[in-house]
């Protein structure tokens, strides 16, 4: 699915740059909660997305980096963007027997609409999350 960018570029915005470790990954929670604090379920989107960044591609090694973008619309509705340093292909479908692989069944769960652009080069994994219920 393609991104729908075109759809966000007057909202809000904040971008941010993390070093591509392991325990950055709660500081990107930390970034997306005070963006979006009515999004409760933007912080689990969030905390899957770099967890998959930082252990399944470049940006988990030495001197790797992830960027975290958000944009939020006056109704609400947010989008999510974390953007990795590729690497090669893990995208795969979870088996019975395999204890990771679920996380992105929970993102299409919790979103509107979420996608992967880019190559082994760098992706950006995307999702867009509702407006938060009144």
């Amino acid at each position: 699915m393609t991104p729908p960018q075109a759809r966000w570029e007057t909202t809000d915005r904040w971008h941010r740059i993390f070093p591509g470790k392991r325990e950055q990954v709660r500081e990107a929670r930390r970034f997306i909660r005070a963006h979006l604090p009515h999004h409760p379920d933007a912080e689990l989107i969030a905390s899957e997305l770099v967890t998959n960044a930082v252990e399944h591609t470049r940006t988990g090694e030495p001197g790797g980096v992830f960027s975290a973008l958000i944009r939020r619309r006056p109704d609400g509705t947010a989008y999510l963007e974390i953007e990795d340093q590729g690497g090669p292909a893990a995208f795969g479908l979870p088996t019975p027997d395999r204890e990771g692989g679920w996380g992105l069944y929970l993102v299409a769960a919790l979103t509107t609409a979420w996608g992967v652009k880019g190559d082994a080069a760098g992706r950006t994994v995307w999702a867009e999350l509702p407006p938060p219920a009144p």
